[in-house]
């Protein structure tokens, strides 16, 4: 019986990204990179679960204050941008 040959995890990750934005089938994948259609469906299952696994909660909390903070200023900035719509609008405008 032979040894199954091992892939890198950079390998595994190009194959499923071919897999997923090539539009072909994945027996056509599996075949163009040469390894089997079995393999090939794990890789993804694994990396499907691995981004399940990877949409719950964030490992480091927010810091309340920065939040507070970047609240803020992402309200200036949204003042900024109407005013600048404005100022736009006006000239724009004027122009005609």
């Amino acid at each position: 019986m032979s040894a199954r040959p091992g892939y890198s995890d950079e390998f595994k990750a190009d194959a499923v990204a071919l897999a997923a934005s090539s539009g072909r089938s994945l027996p056509a994948v599996a075949a163009d990179l040469g390894i089997s259609l079995t393999a090939l469906k794990r890789w993804i299952r694994l990396a499907r679960d691995a981004d399940l696994e990877g949409s719950g909660k964030p490992d480091d909390p927010v810091d309340p204050v920065k939040f507070k903070a970047m609240e803020a200023r992402l309200r200036e900035l949204e003042r900024e941008n109407d005013f600048l719509k404005k100022v736009s609008a006006f000239f724009a405008k004027e122009q005609r």
